[in-house]
């Protein structure tokens, strides 16, 4: 099984010009924790709620022309789309990240792979196997 067929497809993203203001509405609006920045659909960075939370320290003012570029962790870990998902859980562990954007072979963004996307698959994986387990359990 690829991460794309456990993955979030429909990821927010921004250009990198967007302001620190609109992301942090958007994100609360959206109730989600990162937007992807992208540039001609390609990731170039990704801001998340612990960014907003750490880095954006100025003023409402300043948040308001504040281009997300000036908070975004620019070296953004991405993962293909037709990679594992034992593979996905490896990059996440090794590079300590909780999101991954998911791109093509071009490197455009197609979604977007989190540990909670993984713990609900995993979860679903269980309960069948569980399921499967009672139904060749005797009955006693």
């Amino acid at each position: 099984m690829t991460i794309y067929t456990v993955c979030q497809t429909n990821v927010v993203s921004v250009s990198p010009h967007t302001t620190i203001s609109f992301v942090a509405d958007l994100m609360k609006e959206k109730n989600i924790g990162c937007v992807v920045i992208t540039e001609d659909h390609k990731p170039v960075g990704i801001v998340t709620d612990r960014d907003l939370a750490l880095r954006a320290e100025c003023s409402r003012e300043e948040k308001e022309t504040a281009p997300v570029s000036t908070i975004m962790t620019t070296q953004v870990q991405t993962i293909r789309k037709d990679t594992g998902i034992f593979d996905a859980v490896q990059v996440m562990k090794s590079m300590r990240v909780r999101r991954l954007p998911v791109v093509d072979m071009g490197g455009r963004l197609v979604g977007l792979i989190t540990v909670d996307d993984i713990i609900r698959l995993l979860a679903r994986e269980l309960g069948e196997i569980a399921r499967v387990i009672g139904n060749e359990s005797p009955n006693i």
